[in-house]
């Protein structure tokens, strides 16, 4: 059963109605509207500022007359305190049944801090009967939902282990494919003869360096390594600050290193070229 809270008011005026809640009667808490347009906090006759305390009587009393809503309910502490009215969407749903002659009995829920909205009341009895189911459906809207998320969350951690290992298989899936696919790629090159499909630039020319990246399907950077192994110094066209251009001399020895470099087993391939899906 959902009751309000009733900690700390043995003793006030709500007392009364403990067994009352506790048996089923209707109840639902709200804000008091409009504290700062009346009496609410200001100078009683005792100097002090009027401040309602928790577990105090109120009395609720239809203000039909209202210019702004026929269906005003006021709120009123000592009977001589107009503290404020209830909200206009609490109003609609008491004005009727108040004005059927069905009983609703107010209490202090919180004194509030002076500032507008702040304080709070209960009501109980028979007109508070629609609000009552209002309020009781939202609890189970949200009690509902916080149950189905927690479910959500439950059905996600039973599942957890069995997607990390699916993860996990299937990784192993993926490397295993990569190495067979790796393995057959190396196979391959390993026998495909490179004799007869590279024309190395001939002995004595000069050409610009691009002729070597492009006879030997290498780098820029591996074309220049080759020529200063072979003791031949690439040499850099400039126009202003830019460079237009760079060319070397084939002697003998760089034909030689490009021979052997062509020559050599193609560069192997690894699972980090590899993309298995």
């Amino acid at each position: 059963m959902i009751l309000p809270n009733m900690d700390g008011l043995d003793g006030t005026s709500m007392a009364v109605e403990f067994d009352r809640l506790r048996a089923g009667e209707a109840w639902c808490e709200t804000e008091i509207a409009g504290l700062q347009y009346h009496d609410y906090y200001r100078d009683g006759l005792d100097g002090q500022p009027v401040r309602p305390r928790e577990g105090d009587r109120l009395q609720i009393v239809r203000a039909p007359e209202n210019p702004y809503d026929p269906r005003a309910c006021e709120v009123w502490w000592r009977n001589d305190v107009r503290l404020g009215h209830l909200p206009r969407g609490v109003a609609r749903l008491v004005a009727g049944p108040l004005d059927e002659g069905l009983a609703l009995r107010a209490y202090v829920a919180s004194g509030g801090d002076g500032e507008a909205w702040s304080a709070r009341a209960l009501l109980v009895g028979p007109a508070a009967q629609a609000l009552h189911e209002s309020h009781i459906a939202h609890v189970i809207r949200q009690d509902f939902a916080e149950w189905e998320w927690e479910q959500v969350l439950a059905e996600k951690k039973r599942e957890a282990p069995g997607r990390a290992n699916g993860a996990r298989f299937e990784k192993r899936l993926r490397d295993v494919r990569a190495a067979r696919l790796v393995q057959a790629t190396n196979t391959f090159l390993a026998h495909v003869p490179v004799e007869g499909e590279i024309t190395l630039p001939p002995v004595g020319e000069t050409v610009e360096l691009f002729a070597i990246e492009k006879s030997l399907g290498c780098s820029r950077s591996t074309a220049f390594r080759l020529a200063r192994r072979a003791g031949v110094k690439p040499r850099s066209r400039m126009r202003g600050w830019y460079c237009t251009g760079t060319d070397v001399t084939v002697t003998p020895e760089l034909h030689e290193a490009m021979a052997a470099w062509a020559a050599r087993p193609r560069t192997r391939v690894t699972k980090d070229h590899v993309s298995c899906r």
